[in-house]
């Protein structure tokens, strides 16, 4: 008892030393961003920032690609507001659908982009009183976030207020509403949207960063996609509404402090753990947040130059594994490729010279994407530079931080394979239990690969997520290991511990051993080795895995394919341990031919499928191929060899 006492009287000695620490930190922080914002006040304008251009610049919006948009914002006339009932938000705590809610709220709110697109190209008036009653509708509801992002309900509830992706990207877009629009909206409505962003969007913003307690909105010094989400829609309307500069610059000085851990979400050479899809998401928002800051500040305050931008912004060009094709890994979908106005926009600032992609034609989208893309920008301005190449035609794209590499074939026939491996680790952001998990690319299809992320529930951002057969390694192509599955965490990685290149065969080596956390596992490598043919002959693929078990124990691995698949020879005697399959559809099959063998010596393979339950983003459901030895070992080698299905 004397002891535990003593504890006690340890610790509150120290909590307030610990707490003055905290404060100290706080305000020099406080001081650093204020400090900056007094450089930034001279480069701003008198009034607030408008990207884009009002719909009084009449020579300019009548140069606008329109689009459908007229068309769809009549649509949207005959339709009525879709309602957002308590019961649908608060569906989510109930049964964790997240789906039902969003997607009504997605038909609601875009209702507000459409009619403001619709009557800047038109300038009729007749869209501003159905835009003003959404704008009365969006003000009423009582939550801007998703239910999901409002922890039992507490926003809906009055109880609570604080900033989520789509609240921040919803103060963006009413604040641009303003600034383009000016006097055609109502001064009853120009206050309802002022007084509603500064109650949910600007005072818990600045109410976090001054106090140095960010609480729910810990996203302001947050690594994923929701730091520069969010900084997006906040700066954005703070850019867009608030009179006074100095206030202005005080939000710039705070995002480019706070949006820099953004990038440590992405290893030093660009790699976006994340996936594709949110490399859009993520960081698309950091661009167009990036250019509206260089815009409203001319030029003086340049986010892009920021330590390993440059790297980032390639990151969605150097994925391209085969034509058109790109790995789903992490969350993500498999038809998931680089947003075509954000390649193109970084294409021309970077100087890329990526032609292809800088022949995009923008069209218009949100209003704060329309701002940045279908207006003059910084891009529009960077000179001409040569055309060059995208990554697509090397032989080779190697993320050496991440242990993420492409291999490709010498020419872009479609006929030949590529494809994609990955080691990393399992603590990665929107992270799948994964390591070791690789893609085969062939004929414009994905026979064999990492299948992607799930539709999301309650259970996927919960202590449950990888209960989920997608997002464990169950619903990876790599190894069981006794009965084990891979565990979760930053020591679960797999390392690469040789790798060699040419022009005719590329190999590299992972170990990933530590993945499964295993005592009895002495050795666990996987090898893959990619062989290019001349041109009109196939290529190959070869996996192999060397396991090595004391005392000896089960081993398996396993295919992954949304195509259709079929077993060649399966009751020939003489090949117990071989599995050979076609996979895919007609013309685009690959030959897969599974080997397990020990010291030289055939070890019998057993093939099981089962269906991956969960429902993945692809909007299909995977099969899972595996390859059982049927007897225990204490050492295998299994190795998967693959080539086009060539007659």
């Amino acid at each position: 008892m004397l002891k535990q006492i003593f504890l006690l009287i340890v610790v509150f000695s120290f909590f307030p030393l610990v707490l003055n620490a905290q404060n100290d930190k706080t305000t020099a922080r406080n001081q650093e961003i204020e400090k900056r914002a007094d450089e930034i006040v001279p480069f701003l304008s008198k009034k607030p920032f408008c990207v884009g251009k009002p719909i009084t610049d009449r020579a300019v919006w009548e140069t606008i690609p329109q689009g459908n948009i007229i068309k769809d914002a009549e649509n949207l006339l005959k339709t009525p507001i879709p309602e957002l009932p308590e019961p649908l938000y608060k569906e989510y705590y109930q049964n964790g659908n997240r789906t039902n809610y969003q997607n009504a709220r997605k038909y609601k709110y875009r209702r507000l982009p459409v009619f403001v697109l619709a009557e800047c190209i038109e300038n009729k008036s007749r869209f501003i009183a159905p835009l003003e009653e959404i704008i009365r509708s969006i003000c009423a509801d009582p939550s801007w976030t998703f239910p999901a992002h409002d922890a039992n309900a507490e926003i809906y509830d009055g109880k609570t207020i604080h900033i989520d992706l789509v609240s921040a990207d919803t103060s963006v877009e009413l604040g641009l509403a303003v600034t383009w629009l000016g006097d055609k909206l109502s001064p009853e409505i120009r206050e309802l949207i002022y007084r509603n962003i500064e109650r949910r969007t600007f005072q818990p913003y600045e109410q976090s960063v001054k106090s140095g307690n960010n609480g729910r909105n810990w996203w302001i010094t947050g690594t994923n996609n929701w730091n520069s989400v969010c900084h997006a829609g906040v700066v954005g309307a703070a850019l867009a509404l608030i009179d006074d500069p100095a206030r202005r610059a005080w939000y710039i000085a705070a995002a480019e402090k706070f949006m820099q851990p953004f990038f440590s979400g992405f290893t030093p050479d660009g790699y976006c753990s994340e996936g594709m899809g949110y490399w859009n998401y993520g960081f698309g928002h950091f661009a167009e947040l990036a250019e509206i800051v260089y815009q409203a500040t001319d030029g003086h305050v340049d986010f892009l130059t920021m330590p390993k931008v440059r790297n980032c912004a390639l990151f969605g060009f150097r994925m391209e594994v085969a034509t058109g094709l790109f790995a789903a890994f992490a969350d993500c979908s498999i038809t998931a490729k680089p947003d075509p106005a954000l390649a193109k926009y970084l294409s021309r600032r970077f100087q890329f010279g990526f032609a292809d992609y800088e022949k995009y034609q923008n069209r218009l989208g949100s209003l704060k994407s329309t701002g940045v893309y279908c207006f003059p920008n910084s891009a529009a301005k960077t000179p001409e530079t040569p055309a060059t190449s995208t990554p697509l035609t090397e032989l080779r794209t190697d993320f050496p931080d991440a242990g993420v590499m492409i291999f490709r074939p010498k020419s872009e026939e479609t006929k030949q394979l590529a494809f994609v491996c990955k080691g990393g680790h399992n603590a990665e952001h929107h992270n799948h239990n994964d390591v070791g998990s690789f893609t085969v690319m062939y004929a414009g299809t994905m026979p064999v690969l990492d299948p992607g992320g799930e539709v999301y529930t309650r259970r996927t951002f919960s202590n449950k997520r990888y209960d989920s057969k997608l997002l464990n390694s169950f619903g990876h192509p790599v190894p069981v290991i006794n009965g084990q599955l891979q565990k979760t965490g930053r020591n679960a990685e797999g390392k690469i511990i040789a790798k060699t290149f040419s022009d005719k065969k590329d190999s590299c080596t992972i170990n990933y051993a530590s993945a499964y956390g295993l005592k009895e596992i002495k050795k666990s490598e996987r090898t893959f080795e990619f062989t290019r043919a001349d041109s009109g002959k196939p290529n190959s693929l070869t996996v192999t895995d060397v396991i090595e078990l004391e005392p000896a124990g089960t081993l398996e691995t396993a295919l992954l394919t949304y195509e259709s698949w079929e077993e060649q020879n399966p009751n020939d005697p003489n090949n117990k341990n071989t599995i050979d399959l076609l996979i895919g559809a007609k013309d685009k099959k690959i030959h897969v031919v599974v080997t397990a063998t020990a010291d030289e010596k055939p070890l019998p393979l057993k093939l099981e499928t089962l269906a991956v339950d969960e429902d993945a983003m692809a909007g299909k459901k995977p099969i899972r191929l595996s390859f059982k030895i049927e007897e225990p070992v204490a050492n295998a080698k299994i190795v998967t060899k693959v080539t086009p299905n060539v007659q």
